[in-house]
């Protein structure tokens, strides 16, 4: 298992487990594509690790500055925060994703013990964990850490993909939980064109009708191809 940077790599024989990466973040041109509207929700570019691992691609990522000090401080507060993560692959040039994948997280404070309880669901099944610090909590809830993002058996050589990400802290919506809680059911489902939620790139990052969270985070990844 290798971790890939996001540098350009050369050719190794060393090492062809390895992903290559393109020389720049290829960040997508969003204003050129779709326009003006855009703009009041910029999509960041974030760099991520892309690793094969046996036969699954695995991501790590993290995005920690969409935690401010008002949620923080909501942290310690007795309710519980819930974070939603809606993880689309994409192939360059195709603008539907070839599969989609949800993951929740919640975080309550116990007032009593003074320890966070945080709870995992996503493709690997449910699971919980305690912490006593705060910056461990948040750790967890704005990041990827060896997310199983796809078989290899379904990328194909020598195309270019990238990852879009919608996180919401939080989501008022019941359409988007209970969308969020059928992908957790059918995480790797292979066709995701006929639900309204998966779409294409453009209404995923620019209609946001139907999302309304108390905070939302959207970014794309750099470009990531297997040799």
């Amino acid at each position: 298992m290798r971790t890939v940077s996001p540098s350009p790599l050369s050719p190794n024989p060393a090492a062809p487990g390895s992903f290559r990466l393109p020389g720049s973040l290829l960040c997508l041109g969003l204003v050129l594509l779709f326009g003006a509207k855009v703009e009041a929700k910029p999509v960041v570019t974030k760099t991520a690790d892309f690793v094969q691992h046996g036969g699954t691609v695995l991501m790590s990522a993290g995005f920690r500055e969409m935690f401010d000090a008002r949620l923080r401080r909501r942290l310690r507060s007795g309710f519980a925060t819930t974070v939603t993560m809606r993880v689309y692959l994409y192939q360059r040039t195709i603008r539907r994703p070839v599969l989609a994948l949800s993951r929740r997280l919640s975080a309550v404070y116990d007032l009593w013990d003074e320890q966070f309880l945080v709870r995992f669901d996503g493709p690997l099944g449910p699971r919980a964990q305690r912490f006593r610090s705060i910056n461990d909590v948040v750790d967890r809830l704005t990041s990827f850490w060896r997310f199983p993002l796809v078989s290899t058996s379904r990328i194909k050589s020598g195309k270019r993909y990238y990852v879009a990400v919608v996180v919401e802290v939080n989501p008022m919506s019941r359409k988007v939980l209970a969308a969020v809680r059928r992908w957790l059911r059918k995480p790797t489902r292979r066709q995701v064109g006929g639900e309204s939620l998966f779409g294409s790139f453009v209404s995923i990052f620019v209609n946001d009708e139907i999302r309304r969270a108390e905070k939302t985070f959207k970014f794309r990844t750099q470009d990531f191809f297997l040799p």
